[in-house]
């Protein structure tokens, strides 16, 4: 709706309120309305192209040189968001652990033979791992 109006329009819809009595001063009464001309605008439809998975790739290896999978896209396609994990695995008391670095940087810190505090829980997961200095 754009606008309203007292007086009809060509195309507006007619919006009326309850009738009611109004005194003529002669005795009898005279029940009115009281209406209103909604003017609707045109309107139009249109449609939305949205982004959806087409294809996800994965890749692993090990060493200090990570790389993104290579990717072929066609026409319309597009890279999503990418993430990463890196896994430092530990030997503790001759078991090993998995454990997940925060980033690349504290990855590059999990050399072979370096040494590391570590804090298992109850359950057998590696809560902390800090590098001994």
């Amino acid at each position: 709706m754009r606008s309203t109006s007292s007086e009809p329009q060509p195309g507006a819809r007619e919006v009326c309120g309850t009738p009611y009595t109004v005194d003529t001063g002669t005795g009898m009464g005279r029940v009115v309305q009281d209406c209103e001309y909604e003017i609707m605008d045109d309107w139009c439809s249109y449609s939305v192209l949205q982004w959806t998975v087409v294809n996800t790739l994965a890749a692993e290896g090990l060493g200090f040189e990570p790389r993104w999978p290579s990717a072929t896209l066609e026409e319309k396609q597009r890279l999503g968001d990418g993430t990463e994990r890196f896994m430092c695995v530990l030997t503790v008391d001759g078991k090993e652990y998995s454990y997940a670095m925060s980033s690349f940087s504290d990855y590059q810190r999990c050399r072979k033979g370096s040494r590391w505090d570590v804090e298992i829980n109850g359950l057998g997961d590696i809560v902390s791992a800090d590098p001994k200095q």
